[in-house]
């Protein structure tokens, strides 16, 4: 049996990213030195950081006494970085100015370094998506055995987002990476699909 062959390509060569920059023509750029393109279903995953950075999300620790929601990696000392304000609304618009310019359709998946309850490591998971269903669900059908499957969803924006890390190399400086030959249904959903309401979440 063919199986689509997955392939997760990191983006060299990009620049320290500032406020207002034109993401698209950056990426235009990168991507010609790298002799790739946007192809057909691709997946675009980017990390919070740059897109924190374009939105001006930066923040001055001095004046601002904030320990929640900002990162502090990859930026001026005693700066941090806010998460960006909507990251469903930045990758809808990102993957609908990528449709216009180059007449193709993709996903776009913005992804951010979480921990995990009960585990050590950080991973990296959606925090922002556009052009792709969030989570996909077995509920309701069976497995190899004829066993009912009633509770199994996979959040896949989050297994997409950290397939993308093994090449977003903090220290290589890859915030962005193509993910390419992964079969997805398209939706217009964004991240709120797979976070829990407030009575069904255990940790809180």
């Amino acid at each position: 049996m063919n199986k689509n062959i997955v392939k997760i390509i990191p983006i060299f060569g990009l620049p320290e990213f500032k406020k207002n920059d034109n993401l698209i023509q950056i990426l235009d750029v990168a991507f010609s030195d790298i002799e790739e393109k946007f192809m057909e279903n691709d997946v675009l995953v980017i990390t919070q950081k740059i897109i924190s950075k374009i939105e001006d999300r930066a923040i001055d620790l001095e004046v601002n006494d904030i320990s929640a929601g900002i990162d502090k990696s990859n930026i001026d000392k005693g700066h941090a970085l806010l998460l960006p304000e909507d990251p469903d609304k930045t990758a809808r618009a990102l993957r609908h100015k990528i449709r216009a310019e180059y007449g193709v359709n993709i996903a776009v998946i913005i992804s951010d370094t979480f921990g995990r309850a009960w585990r050590k490591g950080q991973t990296n998971v959606a925090i922002g998506c556009s052009g792709i269903e969030p989570l996909s669900s077995y509920i309701g059908t069976t497995d190899s055995f004829g066993n009912d499957l009633m509770a199994t969803e996979i959040a896949i924006i989050d297994e997409l987002a950290a397939a993308s890390e093994l090449v977003m190399n903090k220290v290589d400086e890859v915030p962005v990476a193509l993910i390419r030959g992964y079969s997805y249904n398209f939706s217009e959903k964004g991240v709120n699909e797979i976070i829990r309401d407030a009575d069904e979440d255990f940790f809180l």
